[in-house]
């Protein structure tokens, strides 16, 4: 019966782990004239964009410079723009484990008996997430925020990364500016 048990279940547990995507969120500050902002640029230091390989800041900076100008905000590099933005990805070590249980057992109550054992292995993998944030350019205070945790995950080749990061940053930026 365990048996039967575990091999329906590894196929539907490998099911429910490929269709996890990722997770958006967001924070905004309410007190902010987000009506009066029609220009960005981008937020850069020394470091660049927070270490991103170079390819995968072009990217990300491509994706937020479509979704911002598919929203009506144009790009000023000349002259003081309304709003600055930045964007970086937060990646962390994850790990998850798997045990298999291989048994028998017989007998009736209340003379019974059992011989199993388990084993064990334990999964690593790396979570990538994208971070963006928008700062008023004249008080130089963040007034948005918003992320997509696990974006960056399990991008294996150049195909899926060029797929998965603008559908994530369309997916972050869908709600700004707050309504």
């Amino acid at each position: 019966m365990r048996a039967l048990t575990l091999a329906t279940a590894l196929p539907s547990l490998a099911l429910l782990l490929g269709c996890v995507g990722y997770h958006v969120t967001y924070d905004y500050d309410g007190t902010a004239s987000y009506g009066r902002y029609k220009t960005f640029d981008y937020y850069t230091s020394k470091k660049g964009t927070g270490g991103t390989t170079s390819l995968m800041d072009k990217r990300v900076r491509a994706s937020v410079e479509k979704e911002l100008q598919a929203k009506g905000f144009s790009m000023e590099t000349k002259g003081d723009p309304d709003f600055l933005v930045t964007y970086y990805p937060v990646v962390r070590e994850r790990q998850y484990r798997t045990t298999t249980h291989i048994g028998w057992g017989w007998g009736f109550r209340p003379v019974y008996g059992r011989i199993g054992t388990s084993s064990s292995q334990v999964h690593h993998y790396k979570e990538g997430t994208i971070v963006i944030e928008i700062v008023d350019f004249k008080t130089n205070q963040m007034i948005w925020q918003g992320a997509a945790a696990g974006a960056l995950t399990g991008l294996d080749n150049p195909e899926d990364a060029d797929e998965a990061v603008p559908k994530a940053v369309r997916d972050i930026l869908a709600k700004f500016p707050p309504k």
